[in-house]
């Protein structure tokens, strides 16, 4: 069995320590300080979380999909090179992939066996399940603690980095580092990326590089919190949470020019990523919110409780 894609990941040597003032920092120097350093290899390179294996015999090609992710995968398969072959599926073809799953995806045999015959083949994935429907009674909560109040920077359409599709309806919201992140509706955690540090505006360099959490709903769409803190994500891939569960805390990684964290709920539309719009039940006007907007619950406000299915009901939980 040979493994077709995913190579080693690259790592490099990160070094923290906290200073005079007792603020922890992360570094890839090590830091000249009086102070304890403690020290760990991490990643340079996103998680590969799609794989394909080669098995069978060499007249008998058949390829497993090995999905890491807890949630759904779509998948698109296509020969680059093909002489006298038959397949199954017929290529080029599309499949969707469960989540924590390896499932066979193709099987390739020559079409006359006594005549020479050759195969390349590619494939190309995308999170979800494109035959998902949003919940139009879907309602979140605000990703922090009751009683905060935090400012938006950024809303639906924003000028800076929300102009394309998979980020259109998503928001930025101030927030200083180490504040506790919260899930808005409950769900399954997809994937999780915590190993990365430093942060930066340039979009080739630090575009993949933000720590985040992807959480897969009931009806299939999926909630992306962003920019967290290195080594402050409190799930991990598989865990079922509920809304207003902490997941990680508030950071400054990736494509970011300060503390925030990036929320956006997405769907799969085809092998594309499309934000789509949903309301706080706090702030149900989100929508026409403007930058520099105070999001925020007051303490004595009624909580709302969200299930599965992100249907709203009251709580007397002041």
């Amino acid at each position: 069995m040979g493994l077709l894609v995913g190579l080693p990941l690259a790592a490099k040597r990160v070094y923290s320590y906290r200073d005079e003032n007792g603020i922890l920092h992360f570094t890839d120097q090590a830091p000249d300080t009086d102070q304890p350093v403690e020290s760990r290899l991490a990643k340079a390179d996103p998680k590969k979380w799609i794989e394909a294996l080669e098995d069978g015999p060499a007249d008998d090609k058949r390829y497993l999909l090995v999905n890491q992710m807890a949630g759904p995968a779509e998948v698109e398969m296509n020969f680059t090179d093909a002489l006298n072959v038959l397949s199954a599926p017929e290529l080029p073809a599309r499949v969707v992939v469960p989540g924590l799953t390896s499932t066979p995806i193709l099987k390739v045999i020559p079409e006359d066996p006594t005549q020479s015959w050759r195969f390349n083949f590619q494939f190309r994935w995308m999170l979800g399940d494109p035959g998902a429907r949003p919940d139009p009674n879907a309602r979140y909560q605000l990703p922090f603690r009751q009683g905060e109040k935090h400012r938006l920077m950024q809303g639906f359409g924003g000028p800076y980095s929300h102009s394309d599709e998979q980020a259109y309806f998503a928001i930025d919201i101030d927030m200083d580092e180490g504040t506790p992140v919260l899930a808005a509706r409950a769900g399954t955690v997809m994937l999780v990326e915590d190993d990365f540090f430093g942060a930066g505006t340039d979009i080739a360099q630090w575009g993949d590089r933000a720590n985040h959490v992807r959480i897969v709903h009931a009806d299939g769409t999926m909630a992306v919190y962003a920019h967290l803190a290195l080594e402050t994500i409190d799930v991990k891939v598989g865990d079922q949470v509920r809304a207003g569960q902490q997941i990680a805390r508030s950071g400054n990684t990736g494509f970011s020019t300060g503390p925030h964290l990036h929320f956006v709920v997405q769907r799969n539309t085809g092998l594309r990523l499309t934000s789509i719009p949903f309301k706080f039940i706090e702030h149900p006007e989100l929508d026409t919110l403007i930058e520099g907007s105070i999001l925020g619950r007051l303490p004595e406000q009624k909580a709302a409780t969200l299930g599965e299915t992100g249907t709203v009901g009251q709580s007397d939980t002041p």
